[in-house]
């Protein structure tokens, strides 16, 4: 049960918290499937259990799932997210915010999880120098509850987690909860009474709340960041085709070991038990009767279709995982700017579809910075009025790209042009970089035309 809704009504009691969380426990028993995966820990390869003892048994597991998500992070986010917008002043609390904050770091925490699990949380809270935070959480620790509207508002939030703690010299497990409501809106949708955050224990199957307090945000301090609409993970859906790769390696692993320390049958001949022991280091034989041999017992290994086999599990990996395969001679050799790009198109569909879902996440966070900015300094911000900007992680011919940005230079706007540089980070900060260089110029030249003109 990925997405939880419950009536927009609701009454918080016991028996809701702790029916919500038993339904998660199904949820979380999948997210827990595929970080195992993510950390290399295949479940049908490092579960397998062979009859025969007596045979090699290993155990090879590939980190696909691992690549999976680092390429399409990385080529999402490997560039941190740049913001521009035209009031200046949003922009420097924002950024102050952000540097406070490592918003670049906590941007590529929250792709990750998305990329794992297909969806990614992040709570907000005030710390105690009253400036706002936000931290990515666990997706595994964290129940979000939606109305039955269209518009899905959260409308509750449940944190729970193990903690261990020390009593009588002896450590126990405590589950901590945190349970974040809805401010109270009136008819007009103003805010009468603050959201609460209720903290308390779960001991024996029992909710023990302890306290709460107000939270200062305008809405529960939850942000989503979806990876898809159906919330998969990125390698969720090629997982049995990693489990076929993994089997496959593994069996020819064994059967090469089995190989080195194949059976050696003599025909035609006894040998006592001391000749045996010595057969391994003299290296001969010696036949009496012509028709006496010896021979290993090996398995025939059809080399070809094997290797045909796993190259096509491999490939079938990359397809449909929509992440090329980068270490492929014919994915980077000879390949042009266009080239590159369809090659890079099932990874760029991909990342596209991450990329708008996460713009949703990111714009809902500032939209309660702007409201707590509001409420603290008395400002007037518009969320609306900033735009995050996304840049490709791909290697770039610059040369190719700068005659791209002369072209245009005139036909889009300095901004537009500026922001196609993978050099630059911070568009506002270079637009005003030029200005300065530009009035700097332009101040030089009129200081030496005055002096002439004396």
């Amino acid at each position: 049960m990925r997405k939880i809704k419950i009536d927009k009504d609701y009454t918080l009691t016991n028996d809701l918290i702790l029916d919500l969380i038993d339904k998660h426990s199904i949820e979380k028993s999948r997210l827990e499937k595929l970080l195992r995966y993510y950390n290399n820990e295949n479940d049908k390869i490092n579960n397998r259990v062979y009859k025969n003892k007596n045979k090699p048994q290993n155990r090879l597991s590939h980190p696909y799932a691992q690549y999976i998500t680092d390429t399409a992070v990385g080529y999402l986010l490997g560039k941190p997210i740049a913001y521009i917008t035209e009031d200046k002043k949003l922009l420097e609390e924002l950024t102050d915010i952000f540097k406070y904050n490592d918003e670049a770091d906590n941007n590529t925490t929250l792709a990750k999880m998305a990329s794992i699990y297909g969806y990614a949380y992040e709570i907000m809270y005030i710390d105690k120098f009253a400036k706002p935070r936000f931290k990515a959480i666990d997706p595994s620790q964290l129940i979000v509850c939606y109305d039955n509207t269209l518009e899905e508002n959260i409308i509750l939030a449940i944190r729970y987690y193990d903690e261990i703690v020390r009593v009588n010299d002896e450590d126990e497990t405590i589950t901590r909860l945190e349970i974040y409501t809805k401010p109270v809106e009136n008819d007009k949708g103003q805010i009468v009474a603050n959201g609460k955050i209720i903290r308390g224990t779960i001991e024996d199957d029992n909710v023990i709340l302890s306290d709460e307090e107000d939270c200062y945000f305008d809405d529960i301090p939850v942000n989503v960041y979806v990876n898809n609409d159906e919330l998969y993970g990125d390698f969720e859906k090629v997982i049995s085709l990693i489990d076929a790769y993994d089997q496959s390696q593994s069996d020819t692993a064994n059967d090469f070991e089995l190989f080195t320390n194949c059976m050696l049958i003599v025909n035609g001949e006894l040998i006592d038990d001391d000749q045996a022991k010595d057969l391994n280091d003299i290296n001969l034989i010696q036949f009496l009767n012509s028709d006496s041999d010896a021979k290993y017992l090996i398995k025939d290994i059809q080399d070809t279709a094997l290797e045909n086999y796993k190259n096509r599990l491999n490939e079938d990996i990359h397809r449909f995982s929509f992440v090329p395969n980068m270490s492929d001679t014919e994915f980077s050799s000879n390949a042009s700017g266009v080239a590159m790009k369809f090659k890079l198109m099932g990874l760029e569909n991909l990342v596209g579809v991450k990329e708008s879902k996460f713009k949703k996440g990111l714009m809902r966070r500032i939209e309660l910075l702007c409201a707590y900015t509001k409420m603290k300094n008395n400002s007037d911000y518009s969320y609306l009025a900033i735009e995050p900007v996304f840049t490709r992680n791909t290697p770039n011919n610059e040369l190719e790209l700068s005659q791209i940005m002369q072209n245009l230079t005139g036909i889009l706007s300095e901004e537009t042009v500026i922001g196609m540089s993978p050099r630059v980070s911070d568009i506002q900060a270079e637009i005003e970089k030029k200005e300065n260089e530009a009035n700097k110029l332009y101040e030089d030249n009129y200081s030496e035309l005055g002096e002439i003109n004396v």
